[in-house]
């Protein structure tokens, strides 16, 4: 995948960019069943049956969906034994989402590193997930279970160059904290690829859905005006971007970034919100990541 930047990079950036970039091909690719739930998110004419049928495959991933399923967060009457009873009441898109993130945390390590807790990693993503699911049914997203998969997933570039690069990602780690910076900001002095890029190029190499590419790639960013960006995708970016930031600046979790986390005007603009809807949303947030603990258990 070529690099695309206007700043004349020296030749040991070069070097480091292409040494970074050829070390994603350590990643492994998807788990099979999550490949078929992919194809068959992807695929307008896949049913219910065809989710169930794929998971009969996976007795421990079906297990780990059942775990989620009856928790506290769907409040399903009575909870549920079987996929197709979860089906009946989550729906094709929640289960399928639900399948589709447990496989791809099934490829990463769950071991801390000094600096880093996988435990604050993924309840910083956790919170995202849940803050974004959030304001995609406020603001009445068609699909906000959508939404939910970008949150958790928005991040998944910095477990990439853990993986890959475990020392350069806890220097950058070391430095956010020292500075009280943003993983971003010290990722740009060091002139390197960056998370979002590389979260991209690994959903890209899994096949994920583009709505879950682009948020990854673009969850720092204003993209109300960019063309290139699909109209459709647009709010759920926009609700991962203030997602995040807001995790950020309540410490909801821990995924390196160590600034204040600030809501600027554009984030809620392009939302329709305003800062007097912030504190509620706040309130309402951590009362429902209480609710979602269970997804931590099943991804560590």
């Amino acid at each position: 995948m070529p690099i695309h930047s206007n700043v004349k990079k020296s030749a040991k950036t070069s070097s480091e960019y292409s040494d970074l970039l050829g070390k994603l091909q350590d990643i492994p690719t998807l788990p099979i069943v999550a490949m078929k739930v992919n194809e068959l998110i992807n695929d307008p004419n896949s049913s219910s049956s065809d989710i169930a049928e794929v998971l009969k495959k996976d007795q421990v991933l079906t297990a780990k969906i059942l775990r989620l399923v009856n928790s506290s967060y769907y409040a399903i009457p009575g909870g549920v034994a079987d996929v197709q009873r979860a089906l009946a009441f989550l729906g094709f898109n929640t289960l399928a989402q639900l399948v589709l993130s447990l496989s791809v945390f099934s490829l990463f390590s769950t071991k801390d590193s000094e600096h880093f807790s996988m435990l604050h990693f993924w309840r910083h993503a956790l919170g995202t997930a849940v803050c974004s699911e959030y304001l995609a049914r406020r603001l009445k997203f068609p699909r906000p279970e959508e939404a939910f998969t970008c949150g958790l997933l928005h991040d998944i570039g910095k477990l990439v160059l853990h993986q890959i690069d475990p020392d350069r990602m806890l220097s950058i780690v070391r430095e956010t904290a020292h500075d009280s910076t943003s993983f971003l900001e010290v990722e740009r002095k060091l002139d390197l690829p960056g998370h979002s890029y590389l979260g991209e190029a690994i959903a890209t190499k899994w096949g994920l859905p583009q709505v879950i590419r682009l948020a990854i790639r673009y969850h720092h960013l204003d993209v109300s005006k960019m063309e290139s960006i699909l109209s459709s995708a647009k709010p759920v970016i926009h609700a991962v971007r203030l997602a995040n930031t807001i995790c950020v600046k309540n410490q909801i979790g821990d995924s390196g970034d160590h600034s204040s986390g600030e809501i600027t005007p554009d984030m809620l603009q392009t939302l329709g919100l305003s800062s007097f809807d912030i504190p509620a949303m706040e309130e309402q947030i951590k009362i429902d990541i209480e609710k979602a603990g269970a997804f931590l258990n099943a991804y560590l």
